[in-house]
């Protein structure tokens, strides 16, 4: 699964000239503005979470650290749990994305 676009690629929340112009019956969603901030903080740190058992593959692999039938099956282990964890974090982004492009920028004035 790859990762969804970036949180550029949709519409940003309404700034104060934008509302400024909206018809008396509209406002600006404070949803929208929620959720497109989480996604945008998400995407900008999830590379940290997908990254985050790199260093102990790489020392796995690259080093004769350790050696061994028990360091294979370890290094299999590690490997699943990467693979997994890497689209844990595209669902966490996924996730969020879903729900921002459900929600609209404006709301009806109350």
């Amino acid at each position: 699964m790859a990762a969804p676009p970036p949180p550029g690629a949709l519409p940003p929340p309404l700034d104060s000239a934008a509302a400024a112009k909206l018809p008396p019956t509209e406002q600006p969603n404070p949803a929208y503005r929620q959720l497109y901030q989480a996604y945008a903080d998400a995407y900008g740190s999830i590379d940290r979470l997908r990254r985050a058992l790199d260093p102990a593959h790489r020392t796995l692999n690259g080093t004769d650290a350790w050696l061994g039938p028990e360091a294979r099956q370890w290094g299999g282990q590690l490997d699943t749990q990467r693979g997994q964890l890497q689209k844990a974090a595209d669902r966490i982004l996924w996730d969020i994305y879903e729900r921002l492009s459900a929600t609209q920028r404006t709301i009806a004035r109350v």
